[in-house]
């Protein structure tokens, strides 16, 4: 081979390197928002939107991620209803509360809805 060859190779190489590493980044700052018995809840935004509140606070947060995770809806739904009574919350964060409150309600209602008779 050719020290001709050798360069143009090399070159080709790099470029292909480079074309194909562009192709493969990742979308940052993009969240999926999890779904639970078909109904989506806003959980990253119910973060985002708690993210400087207080220690208690996050704590509450933490049980309504618990509860969602394992099924105890009425607890999630209590720690929901105990974060949007801080009065530290802003209009904002209390909107955002409700928001998921009532997106928790319908995951319930459908859980309820499939449980077969017994």
């Amino acid at each position: 081979m050719t020290k001709a060859t050798t360069w143009i190779l090399g070159i080709a190489l790099a470029g292909l390197v480079a074309v194909a590493g562009a192709g493969c980044k990742k979308q940052a700052g993009v969240s999926k928002t999890p779904t639970y018995n078909s109904v989506q809840v806003d959980m990253p935004k119910l973060a985002a939107a708690l993210a400087t509140a207080g220690q208690d606070v996050l704590s509450d947060l933490n049980h309504v991620k618990y509860g969602l995770r394992y099924k105890k809806y009425p607890d999630a739904l209590e720690a929901l209803d105990k974060i949007k009574d801080n009065p530290k919350l802003t209009d904002e964060q209390k909107k955002v509360v409700s928001e998921v409150s009532e997106q928790i309600k319908q995951v319930a209602e459908k859980a309820v809805e499939a449980k077969p008779a017994q």
